[in-house]
């Protein structure tokens, strides 16, 4: 229900000076891996507010999925763009699109979010073209945690992060990792607040 409804703003337009610094320096991480790739259609799971629409390429054909109406109407008066966006309010455990329609998928901040990874982590793979791409962003649990202490904040785990994604489940589930890039210190993943990876999909 909170995630339905939640009228937050994603941290790309967050009041935070410090947040959005991190997350745009994410979001050029994200630009250059796409910048690298070939893609026709791409998929943003779990789109928000639209954080990620104006680095995807201008011939592309967008398409955004988000449980929240409130997200989605906040993406539709934040973004302006002659390319219209495609936007489908839908649980991302079970997207009403055929499989193997994108060449690409961007799955960043959800992971952690959801009631099911697993399902998730499955319906990107079905949606995805084999041999196609997918770019995953999830937090560094063990080193928030650490940060949540240190301010004494309880509980340690941030309260809307119901699973704890690490960087084994994504190499578990997607044995080609062809990049993993930490924000903001790439030379140490570890202590990097949130680790984003390059996967292909070969699952198929």
């Amino acid at each position: 229900w909170v995630a339905k409804f939640s009228p937050m703003r994603t941290h790309y337009h967050s009041d935070s000076f410090l947040e959005r610094s991190i997350w745009d320096r994410k979001k050029k991480v994200i630009k250059k891996m796409l910048d690298s790739l070939e893609y026709k259609t791409i998929i943003d799971i779990g789109c928000g507010d639209g954080g990620l629409f104006d680095i995807i390429k201008e011939t592309a054909q967008y398409t955004g999925v988000d449980i929240s109406p409130t997200q989605l109407k906040a993406f539709k008066e934040l973004v302006k763009s002659e390319n219209e966006p495609r936007l489908i309010e839908s649980d991302v455990e079970k997207i009403p699109l055929k499989e193997s329609i994108f060449d690409v998928a961007i799955a960043c901040d959800i992971l952690e979010h959801v009631l099911n990874p697993s399902a998730v982590i499955n319906e990107i793979k079905r949606l995805v073209k084999k041999n196609g791409y997918i770019i995953i962003g999830i937090p560094n649990e063990n080193l928030l945690q650490i940060a949540r202490l240190l301010a004494m904040r309880f509980p340690l785990r941030s309260p809307d992060h119901i699973y704890a994604i690490y960087p084994e489940d994504i190499k578990n589930n997607f044995p080609s990792v062809i990049k993993r890039v930490g924000v903001p210190l790439n030379l140490v993943p570890e202590l990097s607040l949130l680790n984003i990876f390059l996967v292909k999909n070969e699952d198929k």
